[in-house]
């Protein structure tokens, strides 16, 4: 951190400053053994004793300056310290937000273990795609957001995604089977247009892994920020 940075700075420097004035006064008493230096010490008294008195008054002063400006870096780095702690700790409202969508959404959540794991692009059943309607459409009721601007930017790029997901199914695939059981590309798309049949699955399987992109990118942005860990604790 640069107060610490600093710190160690200004303790080299006092350090620095000591070394200084040993070696300048081992010097000054080889130099002062000298009969000619003692005679010319003896005529200079007063001028070498006001610069002494001089000297020795700023060595004190600077001194002073670098411990006092040590002792407020370190209170600095207290407050630093302290502001990026309560930066860190999710906001009331974020935690409320991302429980609320984990527990419509989790990662074990049936319909995203389907998505995920057990996709095909030319046939959905018609549970998980429901889920996955139901999901956005609680999102989409939700106006507020999150506070935190990377948790909102993640959890907006998922909402855009599953929408599109949805609409991508919604224009390719019809409900087909007993009581509307599943959702399937029309077979005679793929008996008299090859070509559209080969589309609607492309844009189909590019929007679903575009879903599952952003999703797996919003609860990692929401543990990166301590969202996670937050539930857990409570729960437990």
């Amino acid at each position: 951190m640069p107060s610490r940075l600093a710190s160690e700075k200004i303790s080299g420097s006092v350090m620095a400053l000591t070394a200084g004035l040993v070696a300048d006064m081992s010097a000054t008493a080889l130099f002062l053994a000298s009969p000619g230096v003692r005679n010319w010490l003896k005529e200079e008294y007063a001028l070498i004793s006001l610069t002494t008195i001089l000297l020795f008054a700023t060595v004190v002063v600077v001194a002073n300056i670098a411990f006092s400006a040590r002792g407020k870096i370190h209170e600095l780095q207290a407050e630093i310290e302290s502001l990026t702690s309560r930066l860190t700790t999710p906001s009331e409202h974020d935690t409320e937000m991302f429980r609320a969508i984990n527990e419509k959404a989790s990662p074990q959540s049936p319909f995203v273990t389907w998505f995920r794991e057990c996709f095909i692009a030319t046939r959905i059943p018609a549970g998980p795609f429901q889920s996955l309607e139901k999901m956005i459409d609680f999102f989409d009721r939700e106006p507020r957001g999150f506070i935190d601007n990377d948790v909102d930017d993640s959890y907006r790029a998922l909402i855009g995604a599953g929408s599109d997901l949805i609409n991508k199914i919604s224009d390719h695939m019809w409900y087909e089977g007993r009581e509307n059981s599943r959702l399937e590309i029309p077979r005679e798309w793929e008996l008299n247009d090859p070509q559209r049949f080969e589309g609607a699955m492309n844009e189909i399987r590019e929007a679903r892994e575009a879903f599952i992109a952003s999703y797996d990118a919003f609860f990692m942005t929401a543990q990166t920020k301590g969202l996670s860990s937050v539930i857990s604790a409570s729960v437990q």
